[in-house]
């Protein structure tokens, strides 16, 4: 490893919204939840209950034939009031079908298969499939099915845990690794197990120091070493986090495993240890509330499905004029309604009092942008080409290594919103990319089909030449015959006469 922790770029953001003291606090059961069938990754879930029926808490209400996904479990005891169309927490305000349960107030469970605290005698397909029945995804916020992630790592050599929690406000991994070290320690051998790898690396960021303490407080695993790294904004994207820890970067276009290394997030190995062990599919998460528009910053562990009201009122809401932002105050996404239902990628809501954004100025060329990207791009070049939708030529600027992390946004003095226009560059390019895939597959088939028609009237036309030449000689085979036929018929007719005549 490493002596110096770190990587080029990236900037040092306090926390603008600090509390006393990170805890955990139960929200209570809502009085109904909205689950979304559309995950983040994979295909959309198929119901498997019906308006009317009475459902479990952690009972699989939506499935998938597909593997690569996984399925959706009720998130409170209740029953099924409706199956529609509801605006789901995307920027687009898109709508998506979603179940919507009536709780009951009862929060009964349904039994679940898991291997239990034994899960060392458990094999590792059994423990990957308890890990996709329990509707696992990565919870740091790409929403990776886990399964297929620990399916495709097997035999790696090294495990990343992804605790540095790198967005400013954000504080829920924080608190996680606080309150739950011994089943995050037990999710990493679980992992360990699975995967194979001869080691585990857990990565904290330097001012988690009570994290840090409780993790060694309960790691007694000699495979397994925590490691502080640089409390610096973008320590956490993984690619970034795999050059800090291991000093190896992984190519443009690549991914982890190719090089033996697979990285999980801490909450999503917290949520390995509930499913293989204490049988818990995927029902809650914890969620950081904070901003400038409410007075209590904290976070809360909430059901799925529940409102964003539900858990923003139990954080003392001022009565301003609010915007909401899902996720990180950097990579977040903005919510246009509050009513909208907390999902699995849901790490944390920002409340903020409405304000006027600075108006983007002409850029000045400082450079500052590039001297922060944390993978080394050039953003003031970039921008100049997705500003004109020169997208190849931005993709020969590795456009598609873009993370998309704000860093270049944050120090830009025109306040020119780079990141937007390099979201809007690799959509223009993919589109492009798959209108011009259709329009040569269209050519393809035009072209196939004039050869086709070519080729078929050039057999047509040789089969019509054969089947001439095949007449002609039938005809002449059929005159030689009659000329046999009457020669025959000539001596036959002369024999005749001639023996009349004698």
């Amino acid at each position: 490893m490493p002596n110096q922790l770190g990587f080029d770029g990236g900037v040092v953001i306090p926390n603008p919204y600090p509390v006393e003291k990170v805890e955990i606090i139960q929200a209570p059961l809502p009085n109904q939840v909205v689950l979304p069938l559309q995950q983040r990754v994979g295909d959309q879930a198929i119901p498997c209950v019906k308006v009317g029926d009475r459902v479990l808490t952690g009972q699989e209400i939506a499935t998938t034939k597909d593997s690569f996904c996984v399925p959706v479990h009720a998130s409170v005891s209740g029953t099924v009031i409706a199956i529609n169309e509801q605006v789901i927490p995307h920027k687009s305000g898109i709508k998506s079908t979603c179940i919507t349960i009536e709780s009951d107030g009862k929060d009964e469970w349904v039994k679940n298969p898991g291997c239990g605290p034994d899960f060392l005698h458990c094999d590792t397909s059994t423990m990957i499939e308890y890990i996709r029945i329990s509707g696992i995804v990565g919870l740091g916020g790409a929403g990776f099915p886990t399964h297929t992630k620990v399916a495709r790592a097997q035999d790696c050599h090294t495990l990343i845990i992804n605790g540095t929690e790198c967005e400013p406000g954000v504080m829920c991994d924080d608190a996680l690794m606080q309150y739950y070290p011994r089943e995050v320690i037990r999710g990493v051998e679980i992992l360990l197990h699975i995967c194979g790898a001869s080691r585990a690396i857990i990565a904290v960021e330097n001012d988690k120091q009570e994290a840090f303490n409780s993790l060694l407080m309960y790691n007694h695993n000699e495979r397994i070493s925590i490691v502080h790294i640089p409390t610096k904004y973008t320590s956490g994207a993984e690619k970034l986090l795999i050059k800090a820890l291991l000093g190896v970067e992984v190519p443009s276009g690549g991914f982890a495993p190719d090089l033996g290394v697979v990285c999980q997030n801490v909450a999503t190995t917290k949520a390995i240890f509930d499913a293989v062990v204490e049988s818990k599919p995927l029902v809650s998460r914890i969620v950081t509330v904070t901003g400038s528009g409410v007075e209590k910053p904290n976070n809360f562990e909430v059901r799925l499905g529940s409102s964003f009201d539900h858990v923003i009122a139990m954080s003392q809401p001022n009565k301003r004029s609010h915007d909401i932002r899902m996720g990180g105050m950097m990579m977040g996404v903005d919510v246009k309604d509050g009513k909208v239902p907390i999902c699995k990628i849901t790490n944390g809501i920002f409340v903020n009092d409405q304000s006027k954004k600075p108006a983007a100025q002409e850029c000045i060329r400082c450079g500052a942008c590039n001297q922060v990207c944390p993978v080394s791009l050039l953003p003031q070049q970039l921008y100049w080409y997705a500003k004109s939708e020169n997208t190849d030529k931005a993709m020969d600027y590795n456009l598609a290594d873009c993370i998309e992390c704000r860093c270049c946004d944050y120090v830009c003095p025109s306040h020119i919103p780079l990141a937007e226009y390099f979201s809007f560059a690799k959509a223009l390019h993919r589109k492009t990319t798959d209108d011009q895939y259709r329009t040569d597959i269209a050519r393809e088939r035009f072209e196939f089909r004039e050869y086709r028609l070519e080729r078929n009237k050039q057999e047509r036309t040789e089969m019509m030449a054969a089947k001439k030449e095949e007449l002609k000689k039938k005809m002449a085979n059929d005159k030689a015959q009659k000329d046999k036929v009457a020669a025959a018929m000539a001596r036959v007719k002369k024999s005749k006469k001639a023996s009349d005549d004698a």
